[in-house]
């Protein structure tokens, strides 16, 4: 017995000494964890395999933190980036580098870590994109080339019966802004706070999907109705069971004072949870073995349609062809980005306030960010990519 407990009590030595070993290799400096961020020794060995990743590996619970040179990527380049992001009056609060399903680099401002709250402004547009996706993969929603007043019963028997789903998802529904602006949407003037009918009672402009691209916050809103509609479920519930349960994202989507998901903006979730979403992007909607939304639906969501003289802007995603990448934006720099010949996916956050302590539009409940100052996608991009060996 007392050979036995020396050699537990040796074994959990060794244990002790290999564990700062493998969070200097991981973090230290700002490649890899940041002096802000901290992770347990518990985290650590957990996460860790010393199998080296590919593109079908994904995160469990927590997150595999690697060396870039595990995944062929040099690490004094993507330094030049975090660099970049957190250079004076950039204001970024959190920058996560993943390759091959584990984080490469990863840094926050002081104050903040990996547990930090961001918050996604429009980003949620590509989210809304996706439950779309979602819910024509499991046949609530036949084509998006059906009549938006399929599942929108206040324009049945109007001249808006011509405007498809396609057309909302591509920012041509033909709708003008409200008359209160399309930013009056937060406030719902006129509504009682109810976004959705906002966004339903506005003027006709134009044919849809005709050459008139015009962005809007409540074209994307109409998107909840007809997902609650087809589903017969809240936008929330419906993404909590269908997407951020499967992926396992934490997230707290924002509703109206008449509970629709804000789905022009609005998640508020980690840096990290954010990368899950773009994970499942850049593995075509497949998590693990199990495949949440079509293959065929993030090519053709994510793809520039040939008849719109807007050449960067897919269904609710935005699109760079000449580097390769697509992405979701939202205000401040809130974005991710994806990479799908890198396997390879980026998110940046800004500092963000929440106020108030309901996910209720309302009253004194409301998000706040900080813009960067003199920020630039290529730049920060292009070293990244050039991190890249093979």
């Amino acid at each position: 017995m007392v050979i036995r407990a020396f050699k537990n009590l040796l074994q959990k030595k060794v244990v002790i000494w290999i564990c700062p070993i493998l969070i200097s290799a991981c973090g230290g400096g700002s490649g890899g964890i940041d002096s802000n961020e901290s992770l347990s020794l518990g985290s650590v060995s957990e996460s860790y395999s010393s199998q080296l990743p590919d593109s079908d590996t994904y995160p469990s619970v927590s997150w595999d933190v690697r060396l870039p040179s595990e995944v062929n990527m040099a690490e004094s380049v993507i330094n030049q980036a975090l660099d970049y992001a957190f250079s004076a009056k950039r204001n970024t609060q959190g920058v996560l580098i993943v390759r091959h399903g584990v984080i490469v680099g990863e840094r926050y401002e002081f104050g903040k870590s990996k547990e930090s709250t961001a918050t996604s402004w429009s980003t949620a547009k590509s989210f809304t994109s996706a439950l779309i996706g979602i819910a024509l993969y499991q046949g609530f929603i036949g084509s998006i080339d059906e009549s938006a007043s399929n599942y929108l019963p206040s324009w049945q028997g109007t001249e808006n019966e011509d405007i498809s789903i396609r057309a909302l998802l591509e920012m041509r529904s033909g709708l003008q802004n409200s008359r209160f602006s399309d930013a009056g949407i937060y406030a719902s003037g006129g509504y009682d706070g109810d976004q959705l009918a906002f966004a339903l009672d506005r003027p006709r402009s134009t044919t849809p999907r005709g050459r008139n691209w015009m962005y809007q916050n409540t074209d994307s809103m109409l998107l909840s109705g007809i997902i609650e509609n087809a589903t017969g479920q809240y936008v929330s519930n419906y993404a909590d069971i269908n997407l951020f349960s499967k992926i396992g994202m934490r997230a707290d989507w924002w509703v109206d004072e008449r509970g629709h998901a804000m789905t022009y903006c609005c998640i508020d979730a980690t840096t990290r949870d954010f990368a899950r979403f773009g994970l499942l992007y850049v593995r075509q909607g497949r998590w693990h073995d199990e495949q949440l939304l079509s293959d065929s639906w993030i090519t053709e969501s994510t793809s520039v349609p040939s008849d719109s003289n807007k050449a960067d802007y897919a269904l609710h995603w935005w699109v760079n062809e000449t580097v390769g990448y697509y992405f979701s934006a939202g205000l401040h720099q809130n974005n991710i980005y994806i990479f799908p010949q890198y396997d390879l996916v980026v998110v940046r956050n800004s500092h963000y306030t929440r106020q108030g302590d309901a996910r209720v539009r309302t009253g004194d409940n409301y998000h706040f960010t900080i813009p960067p100052a003199n920020w630039s996608d290529s730049i920060f991009l292009s070293h990244i990519t050039s991190a890249i060996l093979e």
